[in-house]
């Protein structure tokens, strides 16, 4: 059985006896990943929906479909794969298969063209239809690609948040990848969020390529999904969470699916009482709920987080856990950019670079923050609204990515190491690699591209 670790790593290493606040960081660790000749290959199920109305004439249908054809060279003959394409009306251009024959995917793209308006929601739901009825023991996907606004069928984000969450509580997520410069972040994030995929965005083909690539070997390494994170504070001890979380009815929050030799992770705020100078402080427990991607269920605990009640002075001069300051700075800069999206979005330019020289002073000890940061400033200079669509999606990132559980601190724009890509730190969401780099189907989460 696939078992997580939990982790709790406290800022500092006691508690002030004054009482006051403590930032805690949680971490699900997963285990190593298994030897490739011990490693199993968890059939894939996957609708692809493909946006083909006007807005996508020429080049971006073009390699839009060039990467429906590329996953389908990538899947093994385990795996399932359905098409499906949409303007103001739904084509399902290859019902539910058997990867058997990927030329077949060649043969049904190479007549499509172009076409009307955007009816999102009707492709999703048509996309999501193929792939009712399946198994636990596989992975079902609807993975929707869009460069526009949705202006036919249903419209309504919080209802299509519904219809994304009612079909991940039946075992089918969602991911989105927002194309070009005109579609609606909200809507597409909305979805993804809801459906428990991610969220990508690219102007150019590399772009789009590179995100269908993070995706495929995201899907390749999962070991957990679904994975509900339950914080148990001890008396005297309130919880604030930090950034931007996904909480359940319950009360648990919902945290990334995590693959292997990664590590999901939030923080958190303790807002802690006094106590006696030499006391041992109960802090908070935690306990995870997954699945298997078999969907097998699996659960795990962590001990009682305690520390010892110091006085004040000898907290003040206690140094500060930095991958734990650098972790909080993360869920800062991502408050922060969904600022600016805000801004950008209400029109209050000005007052977005404003707030970029400050994030530029405040974030100035953090390396690759610094990174987004130029990335953002010059994408304001040509083009505000796509730097608005660069903090969402940076914003988002920074609240839900999976980490390495040996990453060591940022130096270098990641975007084109040879790491995982769900892995990468990069200098801006939406930019892919420089060349896209192929891998055999059937890849390994231990070999990955």
């Amino acid at each position: 059985m696939t078992q997580a670790t939990i982790l709790l790593s406290p800022i500092k290493s006691a508690v002030s006896a004054q009482g006051g606040v403590l930032e805690v960081l949680v971490r699900v660790q997963a285990p190593d990943a298994p030897d490739t000749a011990k490693a199993t290959i968890i059939p894939k199920r996957l609708s692809l929906v493909v946006d083909r109305s006007g807005s996508m004439d020429g080049q971006p249908l073009t390699e839009a479909l060039r990467c429906v054809t590329h996953i389908a060279e990538r899947m093994t003959p385990a795996d399932f794969l359905s098409v499906v394409v949409y303007d103001d009306k739904v084509n399902v251009l290859m019902p539910l298969t058997a990867m058997t024959k990927p030329s077949r995917i060649q043969q049904a793209v190479s007549q499509v063209v172009s076409g009307g308006m955007t009816n999102l929601f009707g492709g999703w739901e048509a996309g999501a239809k193929q792939l009712e009825g399946g198994v636990a023991s596989s992975i079902s996907r609807v993975i929707l690609l869009s460069d526009g606004q949705a202006n036919h069928g249903l419209c309504d984000i919080p209802v299509i948040e519904k219809h994304c969450s009612a079909l991940l509580a039946r075992g089918i997520s969602t991911t989105t990848v927002g194309l070009g410069g005109g579609f609606n972040e909200n809507l597409m994030i909305a979805m993804a969020r809801a459906g428990g995929g991610q969220q990508y965005y690219g102007q150019t083909a590399e772009d789009l390529f590179d995100s269908f690539d993070e995706e495929f070997q995201l899907l390749h390494a999962l070991c957990l999904r679904q994975l509900d994170l339950k914080l148990i504070p001890a008396p005297g001890v309130i919880i604030e969470h930090m950034g931007l979380v996904q909480k359940n009815p319950d009360g648990s929050y919902r945290i990334s699916d995590l693959a292997w030799d990664s590590e999901s992770w939030m923080m958190l705020r303790l807002h802690v009482s006094p106590s006696a100078v030499g006391d041992t402080r109960d802090l908070l427990a935690a306990s995870l709920q997954a699945h298997t991607p078999e969907g097998e269920a699996v659960s795990t605990h962590a001990a009682m987080l305690s520390l010892s009640a110091v006085d004040a002075t000898a907290f003040a001069a206690l140094a500060p856990d930095q991958s734990v300051l650098d972790r909080m700075q993360e869920v800062e800069f991502a408050q922060s950019s969904q600022e600016l999206h805000t801004l950008v979005q209400q029109g209050e330019i000005l007052m977005a670079r404003k707030l970029l020289t400050d994030l530029e002073t405040r974030f100035s000890q953090h390396p690759w923050l610094q990174e987004k940061l130029q990335r953002l400033r010059e994408l304001a200079q040509r083009d505000p609204e796509m730097m608005g669509k660069e903090a969402c999606f940076s914003a988002m990132r920074m609240s839900s990515r999976l980490s390495a559980k040996s990453e060591v601190r940022y130096s270098v724009d990641e975007t084109d190491l040879a790491i995982p890509a769900f892995l990468r730190k990069k200098g801006q969401e939406g930019r892919g690699r420089s060349q896209p780099h192929v891998a055999s189907p059937g890849i390994s989460p231990n070999n990955p591209v």
